[in-house]
């Protein structure tokens, strides 16, 4: 490696292990040859080297198994490329199941892995002891096999990247420490090392355990917290098959692979062990923790049963070292907010080896054209909010965050540790009415709300959570009565002044140019057409505008806001969200319920659908929005905070008189599904666009120009290669849809639902996805299909919906 350091490079990587050696590699691939890694110590010796070197294919969702399935192509033949050995082996894996729940799990994996172009599929209990000779299987419930996943050695790896990148043009330099970040006006400008400074345009953080301690050089929240992670390798076993598939037994925690004719065996505690509450000693390279076996008890356990041979077996090595993990589990990439040219790439929570070359390819196309090739929200960094970066935070929930990988992964699943973080002004009135609180972006919410002497405690399922008849209940009351619900959570935003309206009708694809009062539905797209964000911007004064958008994307909407006004533009943002509490009520009788509180005229005539008004409510003046997620009659209130109590308690007081009931995020959900309302991330995300969404009435092409408006523009009217439908099971009322369920069209795969759910007033199933279909979706093409989807490995008969199943025309909400 270079000792040499030079004084300037296009891009600089802070970090020489997997995930920063892949980025050069990939960097240099796309044609950038002034690339320098800067490593502290030597390449690999952070984490990577203490990695099992698993890759496994199947993620949570189609972009992120691409990242994965990437891996195996790439080091599969990355040794011939660069002559340096990466130990790739297609060993293939199983995953075993010890309750019927978890094959339930396993099943569902097995039909989206199908819809991802992965192999897999159930074997016999027989098969899975042919595959593995030494395992145990006789308390097991069924076994998945998928052929495809490897295995690697990571240093090995790491160093043929580096091979790779060097050979594409890069500089490595180890022994280097960063100690400083340069930035002028918000953009990346360059580096401080222990061997002196050096100049960039681009700057890339794959520092690992050490990324946060970056980041902060900046201001950047990078969440992350190391803790102890530790494997075991025995002795060569007599009769064990070499390059045997990787066997992951989720309910015991643990993983085997076969590692010089013995086994190596470690896993996912559910309650780990944190690590370096005081930093990451300096002197750290290649370094390993002192033995605790203690820590090794739980996977030895599962070790003995599941493979019986381990008990005579001696355990030649126990390696214990350290990894950090992010609070939800999922890595960060991306450019970090408010910093121009700062990227991140890390925090890979023990599937770095796995995820590294999909990493790697992914920030190089964001560096080289300004996105990645698929959207990456479930990993990007604009979804950490600046509070994360509190060090007792992480290190109540890094006791967690370890063991989510091989948890249960049911629909809605809480996370425990590291609560509460964020209530609402209103929180206390709604624990003491029975909500059971879910948690999104640090904030409690009331996800349902249970009845007299019911415990509000989540009991999950793949079938009839414990919730589901209090869901209905409430769903039901939105419906055909009313309801109340605290979104006090969603992100608020203030846009103003002189340059206000010309900055949004910029990034806007809606007209916001209407009078003061003027509430508007509104996509921001990317130059392709896909969406960026989704929200409502109601104009308050002439310079002034607010827009509310989603909990969990709000600095991810303020950064993208920010980083689009004009350097010479008079508009600023601010993030007011916790300035202002937010009641909706909704459903056919709350006009009766405020009208009764405000002296303000409610009336159709006097406050028209897509309207604001300040108003008189109990003592307070909150801006009353006539908008609707739920597909009936309402208001949203945007109350000061100071003044939510006495708000909430006049209107619970009043609602007495009208039938009002609490309403969670539960209910909030199967309302807005069972209308046909998009969500965005999981029904539009950056890859669609509102045309291919139904969606394009919050587009007007001829307002004049703004971005994307070219690609919109060709799409309108055209026939397009994908759209979004609905589906019901109709006559299959007890099969449970969480969405990314396959869709068959005449007994072919087309897509994934993006959404499901039960859909209380309609009676069954409903759920939302795209038809795709190269040759253009027509109408004609999709009335013409036979449907069905897939759930748990059996077809069902779906009838397909052009719009919404409830309320078709979208009138209930303008009654």
């Amino acid at each position: 490696m270079s000792t040499a350091l030079p004084t300037h490079a296009q891009v600089v990587i802070i970090g020489g292990g997997i995930v920063g050696c892949s980025t050069a590699y990939h960097l240099t691939k796309a044609g950038f040859k002034d690339v320098l890694v800067l490593e502290r110590k030597e390449l690999g010796s952070g984490t990577t080297f203490a990695a099992a070197g698993l890759l496994a294919q199947l993620r949570q969702n189609r972009e992120m198994s691409n990242l994965a399935k990437y891996a195996l192509e790439l080091y599969s033949r990355l040794e011939e490329e660069t002559g340096v050995a990466t130990g790739f082996v297609r060993t293939g894996a199983i995953g075993v199941c010890q309750t019927e729940d978890r094959r339930r799990e396993w099943l569902r994996g097995a039909q989206m892995a199908k819809a991802f172009g992965i192999e897999m599929h159930e074997i016999s209990l027989k098969e899975a002891e042919d595959l593995v000779p030494l395992m145990n299987t006789s308390d097991l419930k069924s076994a998945f096999y998928l052929p495809g996943d490897g295995q690697v050695d990571p240093v090995g790896a790491t160093q043929s990247l580096a091979k790779g990148a060097k050979m594409g043009g890069a500089t490595i330099v180890e022994n280097c420490r960063v100690t400083g970040i340069v930035t002028k006006n918000g953009v990346v400008k360059g580096v401080s090392t222990e061997m002196g400074d050096v100049s960039c345009e681009y700057l890339v953080n794959c520092a690992g355990m050490w990324g946060r301690q970056i980041g902060k050089m900046t201001g950047t929240s990078l969440p992350l917290h190391a803790a102890e992670h530790l494997h075991a390798i025995t002795v060569p076993i007599e009769g064990l098959k070499k390059h045997f598939p990787t066997v992951r037994d989720f309910d015991g925690y643990t993983y085997f692979k076969e590692e010089s004719g013995g086994i190596l065996l470690g896993g996912f505690e559910p309650i780990a062990k944190p690590y370096g509450m005081k930093g990451i000693p300096a002197n750290w390279k290649f370094t390993e923790l002192a033995e605790d076996w203690d820590l090794l008890e739980i996977f030895m356990e599962c070790g003995f049963e599941r493979f019986p041979a381990l008990e005579e077996a001696q355990i030649r090595h126990l390696q214990v070292s350290a990894e950090s993990f992010t609070p939800d589990n999922a890595f960060m990439v991306g450019e970090v907010p408010g910093v121009k040219n700062l990227f991140v790439g890390c925090g890979m929570n023990s599937v770095g080896i796995a995820s590294s070359a999909g990493v790697g390819r992914a920030l190089s196309q964001w560096i080289e054209n300004g996105s990645p090739e698929e959207q990456l929200w479930p990993v990007d960094v604009r979804r950490y909010f600046p509070w994360q970066q509190n060090s007792r935070y992480l290190h109540d929930r890094v006791v967690e965050s370890v063991g989510i990988l091989y948890e249960h992964h049911y629909p809605n699943r809480q996370r425990t540790t590291a609560r509460p973080v964020i209530c609402s002004p209103l929180h206390d009135r709604l624990k003491d009415n029975g909500a059971c609180f879910s948690m999104i972006a640090g904030w409690e919410r009331a996800d349902w709300f249970a009845p007299a002497g019911v415990k509000p405690v989540h009991e999950y399922s793949w079938s009839k959570p414990n919730w589901f008849d209090y869901q209905k209940e409430e769903h039901k009351a939105v419906r055909n009565g009313v309801g109340m619900y605290d979104l006090t959570s969603m992100g608020k935003l203030i846009v103003q002044g002189r340059d206000a309206e010309a900055v949004l009708q910029r990034l806007c694809t809606n007209d916001i140019a209407g009078p003061i009062g003027t509430s508007t539905y509104t996509p921001m797209v990317n130059d392709k057409g896909g969406f960026e964000l989704d929200v409502t911007v109601t104009r308050t004064a002439e310079d002034s505008y607010f827009i509310v958008t989603a909990a969990g994307t709000t600095v991810r909407d303020c950064d993208y806001i920010r980083r689009r006004i004009p350097a010479d533009s008079i508009c600023t943002v601010t993030d007011v969200t916790h300035g202002y509490a937010m009641l909706a009520v909704m459903g056919p009788k709350s006009r009766d319920l405020l009208s009764a509180l405000t002296d303000a005229d409610l009336s159709n005539e006097a406050f028209p659908y897509g309207t604001a008004q300040e108003i008189d409510l109990a003592y307070a003046r909150p801006l009353a929005l006539r908008m609707s997620y739920v597909g009936e009659l309402g208001w949203e209130l945007y109350i000061p905070s100071n003044f939510a109590l006495t708000v909430f308690d006049a209107i619970m007081e009043e609602g007495k008189k009208h039938g009002l009931k609490l309403v969670g995020m539960q209910a909030v959900n199967s309302l807005r599904l069972e209308t046909g309302y998009r969500h965005w991330e999981s029904d539009i995300t950056p890859d669609d666009t509102p045309y291919e969404a139904g969606l394009g009435f919050g587009v007007k092409i001829d307002k004049g120009e703004f971005i994307g408006r070219n690609a919109l523009e060709k799409q309108k009217g055209a026939v397009l290669p994908k759209k979004m439908v609905m589906f019901t099971l109709d006559e299959n009322k007890d099969v449970r849809l969480w969405g990314n369920e396959p869709v068959y069209r005449n007994g072919e795969f087309v897509d994934t639902l993006t959404s499901g759910g039960y859909g209380f007033e309609i009676d069954c199933p409903v759920g939302m996805g795209y038809l795709v279909n190269k040759e253009g979706v027509t109408r004609e093409w999709m009335e013409q299909g036979s449907y069905e989807l897939m759930v748990e490995g059996r077809l069902y008969p779906a009838k397909l919906h052009l719009r919404s199943p409830y309320d078709p025309k979208n009138e209930r909400t303008k009654m």
